[in-house]
C-alpha cells in the first residue's frame, strides 16, 4: 500500500505520548507563551505539541507569532517584562540572544530527552555545560535550492548554478537580512578564490548575481514561480516541499558542494516566570515520538535518535541519511559578523541587482 501524508499524520496524530514527562507540580491553569514562527511551524506545534503539552502539564499554550527577526526585537524591547516563555530561532539565534541577555540556558535535568539528540545537532556551546543546555535543538533543515523542471532544460547541480545566464532576471534569492546571508557570504567567497577569514571576493561575486526577487519566506517568491517569472530560488528544503503539496511545479537540490544544515533550536527567555514549565516544554520538542508527528507534518528533519520515520516522509526533509550532505556553519561566527555583511551587502552588492 502507497504511504501517503495525510496516512502519515493519522498514524502519528494516534500515537500517544504518555510518560513523556510527569505531570509537574505547577500552578493550574497556567500559561506558556511561545515566541514562533506561523505557517507550518505554528500548525504542527498546534496540532502535535500543544495537545500533549497540555494534558501532561495542566498548563495552556499561547503563541507570538512572527518572523525571528520581529520576535527577537521584541524580546530586546520588552526585557523587563518578556513577551514570550520560550523563543523559536536557529542556532545563530540562541548566540545572539544569549549574547544580548534575553535568552538563558535550561537545565539537564528539566530536560532529560537532551540524552538522546544527535552530536550534530548540538551546534550552540555556549550555554552548553555538564549541568545545562543552550537550548533544546528539535530540529534540522536544511538550505539549498528550487527549480522548476518544466521550464529548466538542463538540471541545477550547484551553488554555481545560481550564475548562469538563464535566470538573470528569473532568479529569487535569499535577502540581506535572511538568515542565511552570511553563508552566501562565505561560499561565494570560497568560489572566487577567497574564504571564510577572506571575505572580499564574495561580495563582489555575489554582485554579479541577477536576481528579480528578494525573500525571506517562500510565499514572497511563490507565485512568481507559478507564473514563470522566477524559475530558480534559493530555499529551505521543507518550504520547497510544501510547494510541491500544493502543486508548483518545483524540485528541491542539495548542492554537490553540500547545502546548508540550518538546526533550530527553541530556548527559554530571561526573566520567564514559567522556568520549569519552559523546560517540560523543551523536552517535549524533543520527545522521538513528538519529533516523527512534526515531521511528517512539516518536514523538518529529526534531531532525537530514537525518532523513528517512514521511508517516505524521511526521503523528503533533512533526516539522518541526508546529513552528510549538508554543510554546519559556526552560528557563533555569523553572530559576530551578521552586522557588518548585512551592511556591505546593502553597500555593496544590492545597489548591483535592481532587484524588488
Amino acid at each position: 500500500m502507497s504511504f501517503s501524508r495525510r496516512s502519515a499524520l493519522q498514524a502519528f496524530s494516534a500515537i500517544g505520548a504518555a510518560g513523556l514527562l510527569a505531570r509537574p507540580a505547577l500552578a493550574q491553569t497556567r500559561t506558556l507563551t511561545v515566541s514562533t514562527w506561523g505557517g507550518v511551524t505554528e500548525e504542527g506545534l498546534k496540532a502535535y505539541v500543544q495537545p500533549e503539552f497540555e494534558r501532561l502539564t495542566g498548563a495552556k499554550l499561547a503563541y507570538d507569532i512572527g518572523g525571528q527577526g520581529a520576535r527577537y526585537n521584541k524580546l530586546l524591547a520588552q526585557r523587563a517584562n518578556p513577551p514570550a516563555d520560550v523563543f523559536f530561532s536557529t542556532d545563530e539565534g540562541v548566540v545572539a540572544g544569549q549574547k544580548a541577555g534575553v535568552l538563558v540556558p535550561a537545565s539537564r535535568k528539566g530536560v532529560p530527552n537532551i540524552a538522546d539528540i544527535e552530536d550534530w545537532a548540538m551546534s550552540v556551546k555556549r550555554g552548553t555545560t555538564d549541568e545545562t543546555i543552550a537550548g533544546a535543538p528539535y530540529t534540522l533543515i536544511a538550505y539549498g535550492m528550487g527549480y522548476n523542471p518544466e521550464k529548466v532544460k538542463e538540471p541545477v547541480t550547484s551553488w554555481a548554478d545560481l550564475w548562469r545566464p538563464e535566470f538573470q532576471g528569473k532568479l529569487a534569492f535569499a535577502s540581506p537580512v535572511h538568515s542565511q546571508m552570511p553563508a552566501f557570504v562565505i561560499l561565494a567567497a570560497e568560489m572566487a578564490g577567497g574564504s571564510i577569514d577572506n571575505v572580499d571576493p564574495g561580495f563582489k561575486k555575489l554582485a554579479e548575481l541577477k536576481p528579480s526577487k528578494l525573500t525571506v519566506f517562500w510565499t514572497d517568491w511563490a507565485p512568481l514561480a507559478k507564473s514563470g517569472d522566477v524559475t530558480l530560488g534559493t530555499e529551505f528544503d521543507y518550504y520547497i516541499e510544501t510547494m510541491k503539496d500544493q502543486n508548483y511545479p518545483m524540485e528541491y537540490v542539495v548542492p554537490k558542494e553540500k547545502g546548508i544544515a540550518v538546526p533550530e533550536y527553541v530556548s527559554v527567555v530571561k526573566g520567564s516566570k514559567n522556568q520549569e514549565l519552559a523546560e517540560a516544554f523543551l523536552n517535549l520538542m524533543l520527545d522521538p515520538k513528538v519529533q516523527a508527528s512534526f515531521a511528517a507534518s512539516t518536514y523538518s528533519g529529526t534531531t532525537n535518535r530514537k525518532a523513528v520515520l517512514p521511508e517516505a516522509v524521511r526521503a523528503r526533509c533533512a533526516c539522518g541519511a541526508t546529513v552528510d550532505q549538508l554543510r554546519f556553519f559556526d552560528p557563533e561566527l555569523f553572530a559576530a559578523k551578521r552586522a557588518l555583511w548585512t551592511e556591505r551587502m546593502n553597500l555593496e552588492v544590492v545597489p548591483n541587482w535592481q532587484a524588488r
